[in-house]
């Protein structure tokens, strides 16, 4: 926001009704004793705003479309029954196919894409020029219901005490509109013109004959009306003539064409703050909208707009009112059928329910991960995730066109989805954690070594043996204790919560394709918990030395994340075949058949290709190392060095001669060879001197 905005809301409140200027306190000035001077600022920000999101979103509506139709209809009707010559083509052209092709891509496209470039700029607009576009906006009605009401009242020849008081808070509204506004020369004459209705309206209905009362009250309001819009079109000549230009369009065209699509994001998103106005239009929408605005085209509580009932499922002793009737019976039923209309109602507010949703998604996950102390950066990006994620399963199963019976369903799978993808994304940040305690349970337990093998040197041999007694009773303790660990806990907790979870699913929903896909989605998250458990109990035992074979360690590693990828690629399969079940049997849309190839690809072909890779890299690796000579003890003693990859001492059997005659353990020449095939001292190819030294 400009710096001029911090007084917007003053001035707003402003009057001059005293002539002393300093001890003049506006309305502004004594609220601040309770609400910061800053968040009135935000809150003025916000409901400047709101309107024109209210209006855009209206222009996505079923009522919209049906008012274009209604006054397409209207046109050819009155076009038809004229049936002058010179309007023949024009009738012919609005019966034509194509025409209602071109104003069904209107409806579509340009309504919407239109509409949202002008969105913006309203949007890009500082507070201080949006009051006074509200203030000219207002103005206007005001003069147009002091019309109608003077024109009803003349027409109906009955005036009363009402009309008059009507009339004077009419004024009073105008003359506060003005003041908002800077003085131009016209600010006495509309002052003069405001205070001179109600004189009018008694001259026109006393004073004038009744054949000339209607013309001079015409002729009245169209020169204030006139005098109104002078002011207009003199005082912001110059910004009409800007936007008629297109200057401010061609700024951000500038702007995009120097410095690229980022800085210009940056920019917008800096003077619009997009995610908070459309949390509050979603609540505003659905608090306000069905008190003030919309019900005003329905019954009370909205039952005819709302309610779709399926007439084969009802009595036939009862009539259509009875059953509405005892269908909205209770105000909890009225609110949540209310607020499930209109929270549902186009695409732009699915938008907005996605960003309330997303938002307090990242509130919970940011207490949640602070709490576990799992907090990374990584954590921000979760509302984020979590939001586009919920718009797309919303969108996908086109729930705007549901009957609103049914509209609870997709939202409910979709939460319900949206927990399993908390799980996992809890999973994603929590395995690094307890690999990370794993290992350093490893570094504690060799220093101990260390100083344990210090303090018993002098001892004797009894002592030794009295020890590898009870050598089974003393580490057993040592292992449970690595397991008093609180990231160990969370995952131990997220397992039954999931476990739990889908058990709730099964008991409490029917069979289906959905149900499926999230237990195919939860068993997903099973597998990788087991298989971050079975790492960190890999870690804990080699910690101990309680492995049979540690030097088949990585080996076992390696076999937990092949069996884990193994199943991951089978759920994926899985997930692709129930995915293209309900694509062809239950519920078609582009958008979901770009997801399903979207997660064929991802999931599927690039997982298969990554694995095969992996397994032909490692199987090359170990052929190539088994294809060099072992080192015999004469080699070693000769060599007098330890192995330069894990700096442990060479032995025989487990030990081989590369072509530059160093010497390394076969384990470890394998893993460096995942990596390179050059020798790990002298960067020498090991493979191609050894092809060489065949030749």
């Amino acid at each position: 926001m400009d710096n001029d905005d911090e007084h917007v809301a003053g001035d707003f409140f402003l009057h001059s009704m005293t002539t002393d200027t300093i001890q003049r306190r506006t309305f502004l000035e004594h609220f601040q004793r309770f609400i910061p001077q800053q968040t009135i600022i935000y809150i003025q920000y916000c409901l400047l705003r709101i309107p024109f999101i209210l209006i855009y979103d209206y222009l996505l509506t079923e009522k919209f479309s049906s008012l274009n139709e209604y006054i397409l209809k209207y046109l050819i009707q009155i076009i038809d029954h004229n049936n002058y010559f010179f309007l023949k083509p024009i009738s012919y052209i609005l019966h034509s196919s194509l025409f209602h092709i071109l104003s069904q891509i209107y409806l579509i496209f340009l309504v919407p894409v239109l509409g949202l470039i002008l969105l913006t700029l309203l949007l890009l607009c500082s507070d201080r020029r949006l009051v006074i576009f509200y203030s000219y906006t207002i103005s206007l009605l005001v003069i147009y219901f002091d019309y109608q009401m003077s024109y009803k009242t003349d027409i109906q020849s009955s005036s009363s005490i009402d009309t008059y008081i009507l009339q004077f808070l009419l004024s009073s509204i105008y003359i506060q509109m003005l003041n908002i506004r800077p003085r131009v020369r016209a600010y006495k004459v509309q002052t003069r013109l405001c205070h001179l209705a109600p004189i009018v309206l008694i001259v026109t209905r006393y004073l004038i004959s009744t054949n000339y009362n209607i013309p001079v009250l015409k002729f009245y309001y169209l020169i204030w009306t006139f005098v109104h819009l002078s002011e207009l079109f003199l005082c912001h000549q110059q910004t009409i003539l800007n936007l008629m230009r297109n200057r401010f369009i061609n700024d951000l065209y500038h702007l995009y064409e120097n410095f690229g699509l980022q800085t210009l994001i940056n920019y917008l998103s800096t003077r619009i703050d997009v995610a908070t106005l459309l949390k509050i239009f979603w609540l505003t929408k659905i608090i306000v909208l069905p008190l003030g605005i919309r019900t005003i085209y329905t019954h009370p509580y909205i039952s005819n707009v709302t309610l779709n009932m399926n007439m084969a499922n009802l009595n036939d002793n009862m009539t259509l009112d009875d059953k509405q009737t005892n269908y909205n019976e209770t105000l909890v039923k009225t609110i949540y059928f209310t607020s499930l209309f209109y929270g549902t109602e186009t695409i732009f507010t699915l938008i907005s329910l996605a960003c309330l949703i997303s938002y307090l998604m990242k509130t919970i996950s940011h207490r949640l991960f602070r709490l576990l102390h799992l907090w990374t950066e990584d954590v921000e990006q979760i509302g984020t995730v979590v939001g586009v994620m919920f718009f797309l399963l919303l969108f996908q199963s086109n729930i705007t066109r549901l009957d609103l019976n049914r509209r609870h369903v997709p939202l409910l799978k979709a939460f319900s989805l949206l927990i399993v993808a908390l799980f996992h994304f809890l999973h994603t940040i929590l395995e690094p954690q307890l690999l990370k305690v794993a290992m350093q349970t490893i570094t504690t337990r060799i220093v101990f070594n260390r100083t344990d093998e210090n303090s018993q040197e002098g001892e004797g041999n009894e002592q030794e043996n009295r020890n590898n007694s009870s050598l089974t009773s003393l580490y057993s303790s040592p292992i449970l204790r690595s397991y008093h660990h609180r990231h160990v806990y969370t995952c131990l907790s997220i397992l039954f919560l999931v476990v739990l979870y889908v058990a709730l699913l099964w008991r409490l929903t029917t069979f289906s394709t959905w149900l499926l896909a999230v237990t195919a989605f939860s068993l997903e998250l099973i597998v990788r918990l087991l298989a971050s458990l079975a790492q960190y109990t890999l870690y804990v035992l080699d910690a101990h030395n309680r492995l049979s074979n540690a030097d088949s360690f990585d080996e076992y590693i390696f076999l937990i994340k092949a069996v884990t990828s193994c199943f991951e690629f089978i759920l994926g399969v899985f997930l692709l075949f129930n995915g293209f079940y309900i694509l062809c049997f239950e519920s078609r849309g582009t958008l979901r058949a770009i997801m399903l190839a979207i997660h064929a690809y991802l999931n599927i072909i690039k997982n298969l290709r990554r694995g095969w890779q992996i397994f032909r890299n490692r199987k090359s690796a170990w052929d190539n190392v088994n294809q060099l000579p072992l080192a015999t003890n004469e080699q070693i003693e000769e060599y007098n060095d330890i192995c330069s990859i894990c700096h442990n001492t060479l032995t025989s059997g487990v030990a081989c001669v590369t072509p530059c005659f160093h010497i390394f353990h076969q384990k470890c020449l394998q893993k460096a060879f995942y990596a390179t095939k050059n020798c790990a001292l002298c960067s020498r190819p090991i493979i191609q001197e050894r092809n060489q030294h065949r030749e």
